[in-house]
């Protein structure tokens, strides 16, 4: 008796949302999820896999994550946005710890979102796990860096138990050229076991943010020929702006408003050139020549055209390798 009513309540339900009611909530789905599993391949013991899923918002729909689920107690997960509106995209990354297991491992996890319907969806990954290849740490992680520094260096021991004599690393390549490494052999027991230090210095190059890369080792071993050696960093600028985004309120047509921001490094240096995108923004360095910290006039005054202003202020300066810094400027011009 419970059978039928649950069948027959089902089938109302089917009925009253509709025959494409389901296949429209998978095409929005398929749509912002265009990869739902990832293999790492052959790794070594104790490695940190990272890998980040894209979440595209191709609709015309906000999409919501609500929530997640890890499938593993070694997974971490990282979400870019829980917010993804139209035409917006976001990551959601993920990290694999392989210190305790061996062998084949299945992981990932489950997305809850309930907009712009409630769907839950699976996104997994797979790896086989090496117990002869061991890495301590699991990953290369430089911490948090402040541009303008002696080039940070971080490093690992990698080491090999497999029992083959002739076993050796025959190349390196990294993903860009944002970091350098170099591979040293320690020592050989005579058991059989080979040591290794990778060590990798950060690049003057790299970007501000967060910072990520592989390290890829080729191996004379034909069975599982690579190694993939995860790299990740926090890059702080050199020069910060306080605060890096000014709003001048509400401002009548042909009115003039000035605030101020510092902007500031642990050296001496000098602005070398200040531009905003649009006209109506202007900025003065009241500092002359090279000092740590400038005072910056900025004057926003409001064109005829009434309603919401935004213009983007590029911060030059002579620090090497110091990328731009961007502030932002908002304001709403009266009516």
């Amino acid at each position: 008796m419970r059978s039928r009513l649950f069948h027959g309540c089902l089938l109302a339900f089917l009925a009253a949302i509709g025959p494409g009611a389901l296949g429209q909530e998978l095409d929005w789905v398929n749509s912002a999820l265009p990869e739902r599993s990832f293999d790492f391949g052959t790794v070594a013991r104790g490695s940190k896999l990272r890998h980040a899923f894209p979440i595209v918002n191709r609709s015309d729909q906000t999409i919501q994550i609500r929530d997640w689920k890890t499938k593993c107690g070694c997974t971490d997960v990282k979400v870019g946005a829980k917010v993804i509106p139209p035409g917006t995209q976001t990551t959601v990354e993920i990290t694999i710890d392989t210190t305790q297991f061996l062998g084949a491992k299945p992981s990932g996890l489950t997305l809850v979102f309930d907009q712009p319907t409630f769907v839950e969806a699976d996104l997994n990954t797979t790896c086989f796990i090496r117990g002869d290849i061991v890495m301590n740490p699991g990953q290369l992680d430089f911490g948090i860096v402040r541009r303008g520094e002696t080039p940070p260096t971080a490093e690992l021991t990698l080491t090999y138990a497999g029992g083959r004599s002739d076993w050796e690393v025959t190349k390196m390549r990294t993903r860009t050229d944002k970091i350098k490494a170099e591979l040293r052999e320690l020592n050989r027991t005579v058991d059989g076991q080979i040591n290794f230090r990778l060590t990798a210095t950060l690049q003057p190059n790299v970007p501000n943010g967060y910072f990520k890369d592989e390290i890829t080792l080729s191996t004379n071993d034909e069975s599982s020929p690579a190694i993939p050696v995860s790299v990740v960093a926090t890059v702080q600028s050199a020069v910060a702006l306080t605060p890096a985004i000014i709003n001048f309120g509400q401002v009548s047509p042909g009115q003039s408003v000035s605030k101020t921001v510092l902007v500031r490094s642990s050296k001496a240096f000098a602005i070398t050139e200040m531009a905003a995108d649009e006209s109506a923004l202007k900025a003065e360095d009241r500092a002359k020549g090279a000092q740590p910290l400038h005072q910056v006039t900025l004057t926003f005054t409001a064109p005829d055209r009434p309603g919401p202003f935004h213009s983007n202020l590029t911060v030059k300066t002579d620090i090497a390798d110091e990328p731009d810094a961007i502030l932002k400027a908002f304001a709403t011009v009266a009516r």
